[in-house]
């Protein structure tokens, strides 16, 4: 599995360069802002590349991928002093326990998680979440209200634009609803919710064969997903394994040395 998605949604450079690069960070738009630092002649590798590194977890968040956007972060070195480090990574750890606990169905939990928040990096994906626990607590409006503040903030959410879908679909609105998925789909084809999601509203629009369409590859998707996980945590696994092997091999080795030198001092008497 790919640390980092093999596409992205687009951005129009046009938009990109709408405003200071400085702008597009305050707004948690990373890549807008690595993409109008270049248009307007940036020439700090190091900042360019730091911008890049934070469009990656920006995209990897829209996926639910803390651990990617994680270590999308690790890899960037240097870290350029113009960027808020400190509040990126705590805040991200932030979401990645929301996300987490509502995973869980655990909505206390991630409503302290979220209140610990305070104006996010990643603001987008904070909005997305709180609109999830909106939806636990019954509240609609609510939900409906924080998806579309992350639209406002991050027109590529794709997760927030399906959950827009969801509530949609449950007013009844399919058309809507069908519009929101197919959206999410164009900015992310292999979300698996959306493909799915579109399925059910298809079906009870009466259209079977794209139901059933949507709904298989829904399930494609999803299965390829948690290859992708498994692969990943196996990846790991192995690394960590080879570096306790390593961590063992060099106590051997300094242990080894010791007692080397212990016989030396010993017979040299």
């Amino acid at each position: 599995m790919t640390d980092v998605p093999d596409t992205q949604p687009p951005v129009d450079a046009a938009t990109a360069a709408a405003a200071d690069w400085r702008e597009h960070v305050a707004r948690g738009r990373y890549d807008l802002a690595a993409q109008t630092y270049r248009i307007t002649g940036g020439d700090d590798p190091d900042l360019d590349a730091a911008l890049t590194g934070l469009g990656d977890a920006l995209a990897a968040t829209r996926d639910k991928a803390f651990a990617r956007a994680k270590t999308a972060l690790e890899r960037i070195d240097p870290r350029p002093e113009e960027l808020p480090w400190d509040a990126i990574e705590s805040d991200l750890e932030g979401l990645a326990t929301a996300s987490a606990a509502l995973d869980k169905r655990e909505p206390d939990e991630a409503r302290t998680a979220l209140a610990a928040l305070d104006g996010t990096p990643f603001p987008a994906e904070a909005a997305t979440l709180l609109g999830t626990l909106a939806v636990f607590d019954g509240d609609s409006a609510a939900a409906r209200e924080r998806f579309e503040q992350a639209l406002d903030l991050d027109p590529n959410h794709f997760r927030a634009l399906t959950n827009l879908g969801n509530l949609k679909l449950e007013d009844g609105d399919v058309d809507g609803a069908i519009a929101d998925y197919e959206r999410a789909i164009r900015l992310n084809d292999g979300f698996a919710n959306a493909h799915h999601n579109l399925g059910v509203a298809l079906r009870r629009k009466g259209n079977l064969a794209r139901s059933v369409q949507s709904l298989k590859r829904a399930q494609r998707e999803s299965g390829r997903r948690e290859a992708e996980e498994a692969r990943s945590r196996l990846g790991r696994g192995r690394r960590g394994a080879a570096a306790s092997s390593s961590a063992r091999t060099l106590r051997w080795l300094l242990w080894a040395a010791v007692l080397g030198s212990v016989i030396w001092i010993v017979t040299s008497r």
